[in-house]
């Protein structure tokens, strides 16, 4: 006779600290995007200083009502200050804040001059770099007194005086534009380099865009603006007005 074996089913023991696939690839997601934020990013923006002036003043009237909302805004809308920026990553970085300090700011000016006493005929364009020290967004738009900045020859001055009075300054130094000449057109092309100051950061600058991809970042920009506002959140203060 022969004698039957009984098996019995082996019951795995629960671990609470095992993950579970999706909490694995969730997981390596967050490392990634951690090690993508520590990284150190080249951004710029090319404008021209009038379109600038001429696009935030436009949008101030036409959403007049949406400012008479906000009478102790801190910032004017992040959709009027980027998108007069076209939408580019400096601009964006920088009206929500992003990233840290910047080491370095490269100023390239492009400048468009004429005769104004129709001794010479034709337009004149000047090229004129010029480059910034460590500093943020806001002093090197307004000005930073403790700092030194290159003036070449291995000389270098104290105090950044701001990117309109850096402008001029350089325009009134620069000894390749004849007499009589006055600009038509000044176009800044800005280049600098730097790290997000933290992960919600970096992910909040890709939502911008991906928003700008696909159309939608104007309004998208308008409604984190006014909850901004509503939470008493005041960045980018004096932005819209650089340049």
């Amino acid at each position: 006779m022969k004698s039957k074996s009984i098996s019995k089913k082996r019951s795995k023991k629960y671990n609470p600290n095992k993950l579970t696939p999706a909490q694995v690839q969730a997981n390596q997601r967050k490392a990634e995007m951690r090690r993508e934020a520590a990284q150190e990013y080249e951004f710029s923006m090319r404008f021209v200083s009038k379109d600038v002036r001429d696009y935030i003043e436009a949008k101030k009237i036409e959403e007049a009502a949406l400012l008479e909302r906000f009478p102790n805004r801190l910032t004017i809308p992040y959709h009027f200050s980027i998108a007069a920026y076209g939408y580019q990553d400096l601009a964006i970085v920088q009206v929500l804040e992003h990233v840290e300090e910047c080491e370095k700011w490269n100023v390239e000016l492009t400048i468009t001059m004429s005769d104004r006493t129709d001794q010479y005929e034709g337009q004149l364009i000047i090229n004129q770099p010029f480059t910034a020290p460590k500093m943020n967004y806001f002093e090197f738009s307004e000005g930073k007194a403790d700092c030194y900045v290159d003036i070449g020859s291995g000389l270098r001055r104290k105090g950044w005086k701001g990117l309109n009075a850096e402008i001029l300054m350089a325009l009134d130094q620069n000894k390749n534009i004849p007499d009589g000449f006055g600009i038509d057109l000044i176009e800044v092309e800005i280049s600098t380099s730097s790290k997000f100051k933290s992960v919600s950061a970096y992910k909040e600058f890709l939502s911008v865009a991906a928003w700008v991809n696909s159309g939608v970042a104007e309004e998208k920009l308008r409604q984190l603006w006014i909850a901004d506002q509503i939470i008493g959140n005041g960045k980018s203060l004096g932005f819209g007005d650089a340049a």
